[in-house]
């Protein structure tokens, strides 16, 4: 059987939110440990956890996960795992995700998988759209990737630079095609997403919540990339320079 690391950043999310995000790693058709980071503040509901490695960061790092992201997929990549896939903590696996994923991998021979999302509000309650970038295979979300061992070099693009974090899962994309990695993009729906975006809310007609996030993520990364020193930091973090 494959070795796989899922790994999660976390933050201050609930307690509740983290075990619905854990017991769904733990209810895989096939065998995975679920590496959870904690972004400068661990949880001592996890200090007993089966099938678990648990990594501390000594602060948090502001960069919406990407520094525990990336510090837990070389985690992986040290401990000898054969496939990477990420789970943000807010958001839950299906139980065949996984299985998926991996039978897909090996079929294609491809080193990158995708999978797709269902939406759901931060409650939990299923919103019945679907989002056109994904469906286009567009854009993938950094939970829908799995990164078999060929392509472990890309483990390391979510070191970018921090003022790039808020579209974090935009410049992945590209770093993988930059690469030429071949990507096997599945039409599995087996990522549970819990959005906060106003414009997810405004698809499924129900109210958007005051804290939703608008249409001004790309502002920060975008103007960050036409500065000099954003041009030179971005290169030498990625190897490229990404198109926003």
């Amino acid at each position: 059987m494959p070795q796989i690391a899922v790994v999660t950043p976390y933050y201050k999310e609930p307690d509740d939110i983290l075990l619905q995000c854990h017991d769904s790693v733990l209810r895989q058709t096939i065998p995975c440990t679920h590496i959870l980071v904690a972004d400068g503040y661990p949880r001592p509901i996890f200090n007993n956890a089966p099938d678990l490695l648990h990594i501390t960061l000594p602060r948090a790092n502001a960069d919406v996960g990407n520094t525990p992201r990336g510090i837990g997929g070389i985690a992986a990549e040290s401990y000898g795992f054969d496939a990477v896939t990420y789970l943000d903590a807010d958001n839950w696996y299906e139980p065949e995700h996984l299985a998926n994923l991996w039978q897909a991998h090996q079929q294609s021979g491809h080193p990158l998988v995708t999978c797709k999302r269902r939406f759901y509000d931060p409650n939990g309650i299923p919103m019945p759209i679907v989002e056109f970038a994904e469906d286009a295979n567009t854009h993938v979300d950094t939970s829908c990737w799995l990164i078999a061992h060929p392509a472990f070099s890309m483990l390391r693009a979510w070191l970018m630079p921090k003022p790039l974090s808020p579209v974090g899962d935009r410049i992945f994309f590209q770093k993988a095609l930059h690469e030429r990695f071949a990507i096997d993009m599945t039409n599995h729906r087996t990522v549970a997403f819990r959005t906060r975006y106003a414009d997810h809310f405004r698809a499924a007609n129900m109210p958007v919540p005051d804290d939703a996030k608008g249409n001004d993520t790309f502002d920060l990364p975008a103007s960050y990339l036409r500065t000099p020193d954003g041009i030179v930091e971005t290169i030498r973090a990625l190897g490229f320079y990404p198109l926003l």
